[in-house]
């Protein structure tokens, strides 16, 4: 009898976690196509491969403060009523032993900029990155250089960033099903246009729990950042809040579907750079070596700032590429 009830409790519990993302969708998803209508428009060194990678992306979640410069415009007009953003990255590793190694990496991207206030763009960078496992950590550190070109890589803009960063990971196992990987990253952009010099602070908290080998929830990530403009006539502090919640599938060994939704709220001491935005965005990622991918993402987005209200498709196919010397 202890048994067969401890089974129903946990059956329970197994569908309850399932259909919390689920709900999220629900719940965000008229929201979103109703103001579209009304606007009429790792353990860490024997899964070094895996886990190690994943909690890099975590780290390196948030992008560079390009999009949180505000755009002063009287009437502003949304450019597409779809986003797409086309990324591919190609990177060499330089394995120098099981606990640590080096990137070396070019990221190219058209439409790079999710503003919807400016005309797609497209961008270059590259740089080195080196990570290491210690204790249980993940310290990592990189440098990234980064020309903008308008339109599809025609104009560059004749400004160079240089982005530094630190950042430190460790995943925690709460239990057998439930686990946590807290991550903290410091970034320091430098550029010749000095309005876009920031110092920035990211700290990201998610928490999942493993159904089976196959179902992974990403029961809740909750993310703050806060950045401050360094050379800019009116100082300007912005504080940004994400709280998301997902699921994943493990389709195959090479192939998995993902669907998240989430809610980012920015507050700051200039009005024009405050908006809010909600998005429900799923994504398929096919692993056709151990080390390359290819993805892509189709979600929706409702976006609100001081001046107006406004919601889009996003599109996100992305090629990921890397060789291990």
């Amino acid at each position: 009898m202890k048994i067969r009830k401890s089974n129903q409790i946990s059956e329970v519990l197994k569908v309850g976690l399932l259909t919390i993302p689920l709900c999220l969708a629900v719940v965000a998803a008229p929201q979103a196509f109703a103001q579209d209508e009304a606007q009429e428009g790792e353990e860490f060194v024997s899964n070094d491969s895996q886990d190690l990678d994943e909690m890099l992306r975590k780290i390196e979640a948030e992008d560079d403060g390009d999009d949180d410069v505000p755009v002063k415009i009287k009437k502003p007009k949304v450019h597409s009523k779809l986003m797409t953003t086309y990324g591919a990255k190609q990177a060499l590793r330089w394995k120098i032993n099981k606990v640590a190694f080096i990137d070396a990496y070019v990221d190219e991207g058209i439409g790079a900029q999710g503003n919807p206030y400016k005309t797609p763009t497209s961008k270059a960078a590259g740089g080195v990155s080196a990570n290491y496992l210690w204790q249980g950590f993940t310290l990592s550190g990189s440098i990234d250089l980064k020309r903008n070109y308008s339109g599809t890589y025609d104009d560059w803009d004749g400004v160079l960033d240089r982005t530094f960063s630190l950042g430190a990971a460790r995943k925690i196992s709460l239990s057998k099903q439930w686990s946590v990987t807290p991550s903290l990253k410091q970034t320091r952009l430098i550029s010749d246009k000095q309005t876009k010099e920031l110092r920035k602070t990211d700290l990201v908290l998610p928490f999942s729990y493993a159904l089976d080998k196959l179902w992974t929830v990403k029961a809740l990530t909750l993310a703050y950042s806060t950045q401050t403009f360094t050379n800019r006539e009116f100082d300007q502090t912005d504080r940004t809040r994400t709280i998301s919640s997902g699921l994943a599938y493990k389709w195959s060994e090479k192939s998995s579907l993902e669907v998240s939704v989430s809610k980012e709220q920015r507050y700051s001491n200039q009005s024009s750079a405050e908006y809010s935005k909600t998005s429900v965005m799923p994504k398929y990622d096919y692993k056709f070596s151990p080390t390359s991918s290819v993805g892509i993402g189709i979600g929706y987005e409702t976006h609100a700032n001081s001046t107006e209200k406004f919601s889009r498709w996003i599109l996100v196919p992305k090629l990921q590429l890397r060789w291990d010397l």
